[in-house]
């Protein structure tokens, strides 16, 4: 799918099995696209998170929370993730009130159009993330998220793989990870523990402590991806 709109120049491209993303190289472009819609699946304020709101409501309201003089989502954010199942309540909770929401609107038909026929016409869960062409490495993260909600056996692995993080570690990477933005929701933590482990720490996370889980999360996401990075 190609999306050619005055506001989002780029396309939809199925990138693993059921999970699509929409490609985006203007950073503006893509974070106003996917902003409302990923704040409603997982913005550590409540007042937000699976919640009506307007675009006037969340930009003042984030440039305040972040003591910005402006808002700075954009240059914030750089990848976008969200399941089929959110992008689908999103789309009736925002009902196309702006173009934005036509753009996000399309992309859900799209995608659900096409992930019915690869399973005969039948409903499959499917996954949306939004990056920029000219950075595989946020690709790839949002890709792991992806690949822990569609697919099941990936999932298990991870899983198994963050047990083994010492209950310390854990609960450093928890306040790490909220302190960056994201819910302190231990299923959204547990999410963002195994893409940033599996593709790549960095932004403070990387300290020697943590590196040491980094190779077999890694290994385990190449296993089921055959990524070479």
């Amino acid at each position: 799918m190609v999306i050619n709109h005055p506001l989002v120049k780029g396309k939809v491209k199925e990138v693993k099995p059921f999970i699509y993303c929409v490609e985006v190289d203007d950073d503006y472009d893509r974070a106003m696209l996917f902003c409302r819609y990923q704040e409603f699946y997982e913005s550590p304020y409540k007042k937000f998170r699976g919640k009506y709101f307007t675009w006037m409501e969340y930009m003042r309201f984030y440039k305040d929370a972040w003591k910005k003089r402006v808002f700075t989502y954009p240059e914030d954010w750089s990848g976008y993730n969200i399941p089929c199942n959110i992008v689908q309540k999103a789309h009736h909770m925002f009902c196309g009130e702006t173009e934005y929401d036509h753009i996000m609107n399309d992309i859900y038909f799209h995608c659900a159009t096409h992930s019915k026929a690869k399973n005969n016409g039948k409903d499959h869960d499917w996954y949306l993330i939004g990056a920029s062409t000219k950075d595989m490495g946020t690709t790839n993260h949002e890709i792991a998220h992806g690949l822990y909600f569609t697919n099941k056996e990936y999932k298990k692995s991870v899983t198994k793989l963050i047990k083994k993080i010492k209950p310390d570690h854990y609960d450093k990477l928890k306040k790490k990870l909220m302190k960056m933005g994201y819910v302190g929701d231990k299923k959204i933590i547990d999410d963002e523990i195994h893409a940033f482990m599996s593709t790549g720490l960095y932004n403070g996370l990387d300290t020697k402590e943590l590196k040491k889980y980094e190779k077999s999360f890694v290994d385990n996401f190449k296993h089921y991806t055959n990524e070479k990075f």
